[in-house]
């Protein structure tokens, strides 16, 4: 029994060094991508010595080998590194494809005058540039699959680090709840016996317990853009009761319908844009108000959210400003929706705005179940 558990775990041991080699080599592979392709490189021309060999075919000249990995190589690592991310990301090919071309041109010549002075063959020239533009092809195809397979690591790294950071937000989010429950009791005793002595200030306390009882709300649990929405109006109106004439802020809303409460909006994103204004800037300027403009519209049967924020800055914005809440906001909502929104920032020295989008697509898509 004890040699049959040995050799389990011995199993598992074994299997378990293997994804520790294995993680090794992909973190060599993104950490030395240059050396990576190299180290392929001279692999494949290893291969290409050892067929030759067992196969007893003749080899070339050493100085066409060495053109052949060296000429190679260099376009290899021009394929990997500049027409690939040029041509598939940024849409940019006509620059590089004459770069190509013209390297692919350098080599051919450069070697046909290598075989033409050190070897005998009678050359046809459009048979050498058909063997070359095969050979170019596999090479290029070659490149290009280590290239994806490159990327997806890169994108699963990316991935699992997005992953890591929504886990630490909603681990810092928790953190901050200090009993919740008892606190929430508690203002709710406190504000039944307002009732009595002044309605306006139990209204404003009913509005406040709203607004602390969505900021407690678990970050993991299904969230709309209507329950978003809502506790925006009781924030601003817990701050109009705070400020009263003072705050200068002109808000517009969209009317809460079956649509809004259908749409996904992850807790506390539009809050935390609307949090900013009240800490960096200034929302008592009768020339300059504040300006919150929120919009649901549909276009082409699809569903679009608006969030635009305008405010004046405070005298002390450039001290206290860290542009944390704005960068959590995006990588929470790059979590959710991928490419499927836009955040735009323009600061000047006097004024914020910012423009928050999100398309929900088709009427069908990103609903709440349940």
């Amino acid at each position: 029994m004890k040699s049959i558990l040995r050799q389990f775990l011995n199993q598992e041991k074994a299997i378990n060094s293997r994804n520790v080699a294995i993680e090794g080599i992909l973190k060599w592979m993104k950490d030395h991508p240059v050396s990576f392709l190299w180290l392929i490189w001279i692999l494949t021309l290893c291969l290409d010595f050892l067929i030759r060999f067992l196969g007893s075919t003749p080899f070339a000249p050493w100085k066409i080998i060495l053109w052949n990995f060296i000429g190679w190589g260099l376009i290899n690592q021009f394929w990997f590194f500049v027409f690939l991310p040029n041509v598939l990301f940024k849409k940019k090919w006509k620059l590089e494809s004459l770069i190509l071309i013209a390297a692919f041109l350098c080599y051919s010549l450069i070697k046909l005058s290598l075989i033409v002075s050190l070897t005998h063959y009678d050359i046809v020239y459009t048979s050498f540039l058909s063997n070359e533009l095969v050979r170019s092809f596999q090479f290029l195809l070659n490149t290009s699959a280590i290239w994806g397979f490159y990327i997806l690591t890169m994108s699963l790294e990316e991935y699992k680090k997005m992953e890591i950071d929504l886990i630490r937000l909603q681990v810092e989010h928790q953190s901050l709840q200090l009993s919740p429950h008892f606190v929430l009791n508690m203002i709710s005793q406190f504000s039944a016996s307002l009732l009595s002595i002044s309605r306006p200030l139990f209204h404003s306390m009913n509005l406040f317990t709203e607004v602390l009882s969505y900021s407690y709300k678990n970050p993991r649990q299904e969230n709309s853009l209507a329950q978003e929405i809502h506790a925006l109006e009781n924030y601003l109106a817990c701050q109009r009761y705070r400020f009263g004439e003072k705050l200068q802020f002109n808000a517009v809303f969209p009317t809460v319908n079956s649509n809004s409460r259908e749409l996904f909006l992850p807790k506390w994103t539009l809050m935390t844009l609307l949090e900013n204004v009240f800490k960096h800037g200034d929302c008592f300027d009768i020339s300059c108000p504040c300006i919150l403009h929120c919009v649901l519209s549909e276009k082409n049967d699809e569903v679009f959210l608006s969030f635009v924020i305008s405010n004046p800055l405070g005298s002390d914005h450039s001290k206290n400003s860290s542009q944390f809440g704005i960068d959590a906001v995006r990588r929470i909502l790059s979590f959710y929706f991928s490419d499927q929104f836009q955040i735009f920032v323009q600061k000047s020295n006097t004024e914020f705005n910012i423009l928050l989008s999100i398309c929900y697509g088709k009427n069908s898509e990103n609903r709440i179940t349940g």
